[in-house]
């Protein structure tokens, strides 16, 4: 049951990862018009009779995405189909591309699963022509996928173990894992046992193996500016706490008050009720005995009528003295009933006087804590200052590589990201590292500047050039820098350094734990850095660092960055951005001048934030084309 599960989510994964799926296909004019199927069809239209192809299809899809939205998928079929047309026209083979996934999709929705197969395989061509490892192992498990729902069970086999060689040499851990779990079940479908047994224990040793390299490692020194704030911030939170229980409990107090002045109100009224039935009480009796000394007066005698006169001035007498003893009794609980009240108010005007008193301490507290907290900022905005000038100058590195571009968003006043730049004039050399150091903020800045200080004297002063030996260097600086021998700190950084010849036509490479993306001939290529950090712990350390060559003959466009771009949350989902989007965006606007390629991944990066989202790291990318 657990491995049907299992497979039920690879299966929703990669429809939904690898599809063009919008969840909620709404779009939107220029003017904030929500545009319908009709306003899509007529826009297409006239972009078809510009001869704008490419606009006509782009409407096309919008519409389709509308019928495929609201579940209406036969006119989203017709839609794809018609913009597949406009495609072909003007050989756009990324869009043809993307109308096969989305037919195959739509197929594989209506369990159409013949169909679906023929446009997952179109997909998987293209994707093949393309050259990107990554697409043509997702297109390679949609395939499978659909074969599975087939029971052609040994195809599907052969497309998710084609689908593994490809990860194996990408050394991708997480896709391995998964290949390993859909050979698992798929090999179950097919009865056969050996091989279910042999790819499940695989894939539960790499589950295992992923959950145990994704354990953080966590800063053992706290950073004293930052404890401050969080306690200033604690005592803020405390001081407003009790005056609020203050409030509340005179609220409480002054309610009770309230009810009991309600209840003495009510007790004067019924007594002045039991007085007015008192007297119409004796207005009755009086009217009784004088009817019945009226009928009586002719029959009765004198000394009769005296002894009725009597018994009613007896009756009218024990009446009254019961009244009086109930006024009397109802004047001594009003009297502590007031008493009781006074009490009341003495000690709520006492408490008022506490909370008055309390109020102006808590006030004093405050202020303190706000300046406080004031000065803390200043002091970090100065070594925001600080920082900024250790920082090489754009300048510099335009002048050296004028197709160049540096996007840094700090999440916090100071980062834990930094850049480095030196130019070896003589030489034509140039060295440019984006360098990612643990944490963020003011312990993360401090890191960033004894990394700076340490690459500074090896490179500028030592005047050495190989990245190789430049990492391992910076290794042996930051362990002697942080007394790793002696403490037990973890700190360190990952970085991508690169070091560019101009007149050998070559850039060297060499990473702790970053890569390089570099595009040449329209297609993007990615070498992974070592799997170890600079400092860090000495188990993480397996040897020296690996250096890599790329000939710059033919033109070439590079990236260098930290993990804060892919890293972040955002969309309307709140997921991350994740590598494959961050590199196909890179790939989308590698053609771009550099400044507008650092103005699209400012845009991209708003606006897959939003309002709803906060930063959650450093962000730092270097782009150039040499």
């Amino acid at each position: 049951m657990m491995r049907n599960y299992l497979f039920t989510c690879f299966l929703f994964l990669f429809f939904l990862t690898f599809f063009v799926i919008h969840s909620k296909a709404q779009f939107v004019t220029n003017d904030g018009q929500k545009l319908t199927v009709e306003m899509c069809l007529e826009k297409s239209e006239e972009r078809k009779n510009q001869g704008d192809y490419r606009g006509a299809s782009d409407f096309l899809n919008k519409a389709a995405l509308i019928h495929w939205d609201k579940k209406e998928l036969r006119p989203a079929i017709t839609y794809f189909q018609k913009s597949l047309v406009f495609n072909q026209k003007v050989d756009n083979q990324s869009g043809m591309y993307g109308i096969y996934s989305n037919l195959a999709t739509i197929y594989a929705d209506l369990e159409k699963f013949d169909s679906s197969l023929v446009f997952f395989q179109k997909t998987l061509e293209g994707r093949k022509k393309q050259g990107i490892k990554e697409p043509i192992i997702s297109a390679q498990i949609n395939t499978a996928v659909v074969l599975n729902n087939l029971k052609k069970h040994d195809e599907a086999a052969k497309q998710l173990l084609d689908a593994l060689d490809l990860a194996k040499e990408s050394l991708d851990v997480e896709q391995m894992r998964s290949i390993y779990g859909m050979l698992a079940e798929t090999y179950e479908k097919a009865e056969n046992t050996v091989k279910q047994k042999e790819y499940f224990d695989l894939y539960r040793n790499f589950h295992e193996m992923s959950q145990q390299r994704k354990i953080a490692i966590v800063s053992a020194e706290a950073d004293k500016a930052r404890l401050q704030a969080a306690l200033a911030e604690t005592e803020k939170q405390r001081a407003e706490l009790e005056i609020a229980l203050k409030n509340t409990k005179l609220k409480e107090q002054e309610k009770d008050i309230k009810t009991k002045d309600k209840a003495l109100n009510q007790l004067e009224s019924n007594f002045t009720k039991q007085e007015l039935a008192y007297k119409v009480l004796q207005q009755e009796t009086d009217l009784q005995e004088a009817k019945f000394a009226q009928e009586q007066a002719e029959n009765e005698q004198k000394i009769a009528r005296q002894r009725l006169y009597i018994g009613g001035i007896a009756a009218t007498l024990l009446l009254a003295l019961v009244g009086i003893i109930f006024i009397y009794r109802s004047q001594q609980q009003k009297k502590r009933a007031n008493l009781v009240l006074q009490d009341k108010n003495e000690e709520i005007s006492f408490q008022q006087a506490q909370i008055t008193e309390q109020n102006h301490e808590l006030a004093k507290v405050l202020d303190e804590i706000e300046d406080k907290n004031l000065q803390i900022t200043s002091s970090i905005t100065y070594a925001k200052r600080i920082q900024e000038a250790m920082l090489p100058s754009l300048a510099s590195i335009q002048k050296a590589l004028p197709e160049s571009f540096v996007y840094f968003r700090p999440r916090d006043i100071v980062s834990g990201d930094f850049y480095f730049f030196h130019y070896f004039e003589e030489e034509q050399r140039t060295v440019l590292a984006a360098v990612d150091c643990t944490g963020h903020g003011v312990p993360g800045a401090f890191m960033s500047m004894i990394g700076n200080e340490i690459l500074s004297r090896i490179v500028a002063e030592n005047h050495v050039c190989s990245p190789a030996k430049i990492l391992n260097q910076l290794n042996k600086g930051i362990t002697v820098a942080l007394h790793k021998d002696e403490t037990n700190i973890h700190d360190g950084m990952d970085l991508a350094l690169v070091c560019i010849d101009q007149k050998n036509k070559k850039l060297t490479f060499a990473g702790a734990k970053n890569p390089i993306f570099y595009i040449q001939n329209e297609k993007l290529e990615v070498i992974k850095g070592d799997k170890m950090p600079i400092g860090g712990s000495e188990r993480e350390h397996k040897g020296e660092f690996t250096e890599h060559v790329i000939d710059i003959s033919v033109p070439t466009t590079f990236y260098i960055f930290s993990d804060g771009f892919q890293d972040q949350f955002g969309g309307e989902r709140g997921r991350k951005f994740m590598v494959k989007n961050f590199r196909e965006l890179l790939f989308d606007i590698h053609t771009e001048d550099t400044a507008k390629q650092k103005q699209i991944l400012y845009q991209t990066f708003k606006d897959w934030i939003g309002t709803s989202h906060k930063p959650v790291d450093d962000v730092l990318v270097i782009g150039g084309k040499v």
